[in-house]
């Protein structure tokens, strides 16, 4: 997919993904073992899980648990195209897109079990027209 983008020159791709049950914000390098040096197929935007079991419900960990950001943090260090990483939280994320950029907001629940779960924001990534990278930003839209 990745040569077909290049050989097309296809710019300002950005992937929406989420059967992996845990929030990522990603840059998609067409050589990570030369990033940032070689250029980028796009962007990957991951949504986490509202309710299905993410790893830190499989391993059975506290949340934020030291085990859980070694993972995080061990992953994010051997994957220097990856800017965001979450295992641990539920919740949902909503894509902005403008001619300008494109913005993935997350969102964070409460307790899965409970009806009328608090929702925080969590974090907010975008990526520029033209850049084929991730930044973070400080804010979801329209705050």
């Amino acid at each position: 997919m990745f040569g077909h983008l290049r050989d097309h020159q296809v710019t300002d791709t950005v992937f929406i993904t989420g059967d992996i049950h845990g929030a990522w914000a990603a840059d998609l390098p067409y050589d990570a073992s030369t990033d940032p040096l070689t250029g980028s197929a796009g962007v990957e935007f991951v949504c986490t899980s509202v309710t299905s079991n993410n790893l830190k419900d499989a391993l059975g960990t506290p949340r934020r648990s030291p085990v859980n950001l070694a993972a995080e943090q061990a992953i994010l260090a051997a994957n220097r195209h990856l800017k965001y990483l979450n295992f641990d939280d539920h919740g949902f994320s909503v894509l902005d897109v403008t001619p300008e950029r494109a913005q993935m907001d997350w969102y964070v629940i409460g307790s899965r079990s409970t009806r009328r779960t608090p929702v925080t924001w969590a974090r907010s990534f975008q990526t520029r027209a033209g850049t084929g990278r991730v930044v973070a930003v400080d804010r979801p839209v329209g705050r």
